[in-house]
């Protein structure tokens, strides 16, 4: 658990975090795109094989997102100040198979303290899912925090 922060003015640019890894067994991926993200390519091994873009089972990315962010938001350093955000610019730049592991980062891009609300900051912050075994990414995220001052 990363110390908590008290105030969006403790955050620096290139501020760096590390949130932990996560991995995803077949099961899991199987059981989540069954619900949320029916694809082929999500849900039957076989079928997977003989899609062109993947060749082989991989998760959503929508799966990938949601596991970043529950390590980024379970570590407890937003947990005082988060207002929440307003938006997520993603990328998927490769496939996270079964039982792959992903470490996940963040780094501070951008911080603006409001002029009109000068209870609360902005801050920009650049999330990024890297697979251990190649330090290949495969999901990055810029994402924009309100947060108490």
């Amino acid at each position: 658990m990363l110390t908590p922060l008290n105030s969006f003015d403790e955050l620096s640019p290139d501020q760096g975090f590390a949130f932990g890894s996560f991995a995803l067994s077949q099961d899991e991926i199987i059981a989540y795109a069954s619900k949320y993200d029916p694809q082929p390519f999500h849900l039957d091994p076989e079928a997977a094989r003989a899609a062109p873009l993947f060749g082989g089972l991989v998760a959503s990315g929508l799966h990938t997102m949601g596991c970043c962010f529950g390590l980024i938001m379970g570590s407890g350093l937003f947990r005082a100040v988060s207002l929440g955000g307003s938006q997520i610019d993603t990328k998927w730049p490769a496939p996270l198979r079964p039982d792959e592991t992903v470490a996940v980062t963040g780094q501070v891009e951008r911080l603006t303290p409001s002029r009109s609300r000068p209870e609360l900051g902005v801050a920009i912050i650049r999330y990024t899912g890297t697979r251990i075994a190649d330090q290949r990414p495969v999901i990055e995220m810029v994402a924009t925090h309100f947060l108490k001052r």
